[in-house]
């Protein structure tokens, strides 16, 4: 089985760091191509700009992919950037982290607790888990006030900050699993395990949620079904 899992640009360290947290996130036997787009998610603080720019390279690269025999794709990060436009291009599975780890979360409990990085991203959060049709699972959204290109340098703040709101939601919002929206707080800074053991209920892996969904779907044969995505057609 072959992924592919497109990147926007990172400094090399950053780049490394996602690449191998990528690899552990799959089964064995799973082969891992990574594609990189001239895309800012590491610079920019808009989601939505970002996802929305981002969109039509992901796009692109999906149907070069597909040409290339991969099996399915997945863009990293939550944002899942170009998603909904490469579906209508490929046949091959378009598995996006963030719907893929909400949609399960809330097979888990429908009182999901978000963290985002910033308040900023939380609009268009809304916007993407009302689309999803996952809205009325999550119980509230709250960023931790840490910028993705300061993850490395406040990783202690990071971890600090992701406690304290994370308890917040859970005591005061009643939420019943923790659903970080970025990646890069869980698992290429810190691991699910590590903050379920300080705070007492289930924290979401929307990277792992991703690939092991994207497998799972190559295995079971399954895709986008024409009827919600029309193959475009040049006529």
């Amino acid at each position: 089985m072959k992924l592919m899992v497109v990147m926007g640009e990172y400094p090399p360290e950053e780049d490394e760091r996602r690449r191998q947290a990528v690899l552990k996130c799959a089964s064995p036997g799973t082969e891992i191509g990574f594609c990189v787009i001239k895309a800012t998610f590491f610079r920019r603080s808009n989601s939505q700009v970002n996802s929305l720019s981002a969109g039509p390279l992901v796009a692109e690269v999906a149907q070069k992919a597909e040409t290339d025999g991969y099996d399915a794709l997945v863009p990293f990060g939550t944002l899942d950037a170009g998603v909904e436009l490469a579906r209508n291009l490929v046949r091959i599975p378009i598995v996006g982290a963030g719907q893929s780890v909400l949609h399960l979360g809330a097979q888990l409990s429908s009182r999901l607790g978000v963290i985002a990085y910033e308040d900023k991203s939380i609009p268009f959060m809304r916007k993407q888990m009302h689309a999803w049709r996952v809205a009325d699972s999550v119980v509230a959204i709250r960023g931790i006030g840490i910028p993705l290109p300061e993850s490395t340098k406040s990783r202690g703040a990071m971890r600090e900050r992701f406690i304290k709101v994370a308890r917040d939601l859970i005591d005061n919002h009643d939420a019943e699993i923790i659903v970080p929206m970025g990646v890069t707080m869980v698992p290429v800074q810190y691991s699910p395990q590590e903050f379920e053991e300080e705070l007492g209920v289930p924290v979401m892996d929307a990277l792992k949620t991703s690939i092991q969904t994207a497998e799972m779907m190559v295995r079971m044969g399954l895709t986008h079904s024409t009827k919600t995505y029309p193959p475009a057609t040049t006529k």
